[in-house]
């Protein structure tokens, strides 16, 4: 019997790494967040999920921080950052599995403005789904 276990268990390890990015094991996800503030402000920027706080970035103007990470299997993947430049400070949920699971399948990217964050939207070719500050 623990011979069948072995094997069941090495057949179940082979179809989970030849399917890593085919869907079993969620694919990694890339994010790209862009300063695009006017006037040159610094945007800084503090990411983090419940697991990973991925420090303070202090990104000048057209500056990019650049994370990647492969989401939960009971999709509650969550990272919020906090914005802040002279000011002005705000929260955002900058990719949300019930919300962003399904639209950032492989790529992320969000451009940083005054009135919110847009993410790029890959139809249209602009950052053009954009939410206000809450």
């Amino acid at each position: 019997m623990s011979s069948f276990i072995r094997l069941a268990s090495l057949l179940l390890l082979l179809l989970l790494v030849t399917t890593c990015e085919g869907g079993l094991i969620p694919s990694k996800v890339h994010m790209k967040i862009a300063n695009d503030l006017e006037n040159g402000l610094v945007l800084n920027l503090h990411c983090q999920s419940k697991d990973n706080d991925l420090g303070v970035h202090a990104l000048s103007k057209g500056g990019v921080f650049q994370f990647a990470f492969r989401p939960s299997f009971g999709g509650h993947t969550l990272f919020y950052c906090s914005m802040e430049w002279q000011g002005a400070s705000h929260h955002f949920d900058i990719y949300n599995y019930n919300v962003d699971g399904n639209r950032c399948k492989h790529d992320c990217p969000w451009s940083v403005k005054e009135a919110g964050p847009c993410l790029f939207n890959f139809e249209s070719g602009k950052y053009d789904i954009c939410y206000p500050w809450k």
